[in-house]
């Protein structure tokens, strides 16, 4: 029962014009700046917004058709929606906020005790059951409100930046009972995020927003291999260099690149891209005395901790970042402002 949309909302002078399409079971994680659209797509999907043009079906269901001028409002959609700030009833108990939406289906009153009890201890807060909502910690509310959404058994669960508003000391807690739910409640799942980390964890595939646009879609390896953008680039962990190519007389091209001028194996000709992974480049405090034979130079313009290290930031010409062990780090005594020396071989550099 895979998910379908097609949308085309104007909203002022931004205009949401996306296609998107998921599997049944499916956990999808829509990535993207602030303000690149993920939300507004989200509402579309919940009948919160209505689109200028397009349709979304959830399997043989239309939930809009611009065409026909069918638009099903957010109560009669199988979906449930998850959001940054919890909107829970704060006068209300754990159990009567995760009972709302089942008490509201009209379910049985035995079915709904339960069904609430099994989805709070799924999410690790069934001892918050009888506490009520404006108690609660930030981690907790946002434990309940997984809670509440999937009690429901929807066939669609949007979540709409869920661990945006916590502490970094609490994401990995609630990430887990996030991950759970999903999984317990086998609903295709449209988790919208701006941390591409967060949507790694948790999806199967990722597809990228910028300006209100997909650019790219697929997993890790695909993203990484071949980026589409400068922003898929730099959370997939690679250098993406655009330029011109002239082939050579010994089997590699030379890359202009700005004033910089890479060397890449295979012959090539007219406009490339170059993508060179981040942990193909090795940083130096002198000259680098290896065959690597792409070398840049510049002063430390950012550093960042990343899995498995460290992402430094190097203001050469053209930029460029490498991803290197803490040990690494140490011994090159790494800090904004130091200059240092970057390399990478002609066979590290992927050509398209």
């Amino acid at each position: 029962m895979s998910l379908q949309a097609r949308v085309l909302a104007r909203l002022g002078s931004f205009i949401l014009d996306a296609s998107l399409e998921a599997e049944a079971h499916e956990t999808l994680a829509v990535i993207g700046e602030s303000g690149s659209g993920k939300t507004s797509l989200l509402r579309c999907l919940a009948g919160l917004l209505r689109p200028d043009c397009g349709s979304i079906t959830l399997g043989d269901d239309v939930w809009y058709d611009g065409e026909r001028r069918c638009h099903v409002p957010p109560r009669r959609r199988d979906v449930a929606m998850v959001f940054s700030s919890y909107a829970l009833f704060g006068h209300l108990s754990v159990f009567e906020n995760v009972a709302f939406g089942l008490r509201a289906a009209g379910a049985h009153r035995a079915s709904v005790q339960q069904r609430v009890m099994a989805v709070l201890e799924l999410v690790e807060a069934s001892h918050l059951a009888a506490r009520r909502a404006a108690t609660l910690s930030a981690g907790e509310s946002q434990r309940v409100a997984i809670a509440r959404a999937v009690a429901v058994r929807p066939r669609l669960l949007l979540l709409d930046e869920p661990l945006a508003a916590l502490d970094v000391r609490v994401r990995k807690t609630v990430r887990a009972s996030l991950a759970r739910a999903i999984a317990a409640s086998g609903c295709t799942a449209i988790l919208v995020t701006h941390e591409p980390a967060e949507g790694m964890l948790l999806a199967s595939r990722l597809a990228v927003m910028e300006d209100g646009r997909f650019v790219q879609a697929g997993d890790l390896g695909a993203l990484r291999s071949f980026p589409a953008t400068p922003y898929v680039a730099s959370f997939a962990g690679v250098n993406v260099f655009r330029g011109a190519a002239a082939a050579k007389s010994d089997g590699t091209s030379t890359v202009a690149v700005g004033n910089a001028s890479l060397i890449v194996r295979g012959e090539w000709s007219g406009l490339v891209t170059v993508v060179v992974d981040e942990d193909a480049v090795t940083l130096t405090l002198t000259q680098p005395e290896s065959s690597a034979r792409n070398r840049l130079a510049g002063i430390v313009e950012s550093v960042a901790a990343v899995a498995g290290g460290v992402a430094v930031s190097l203001a050469s010409q053209p930029p460029v970042v490498a991803r290197i062990t803490h040990a690494a780090a140490a011994e090159l005594d790494i800090a904004a402002g130091r200059r240092l020396y970057a390399s990478f071989k002609a066979g590290e550099a992927r050509v398209f």
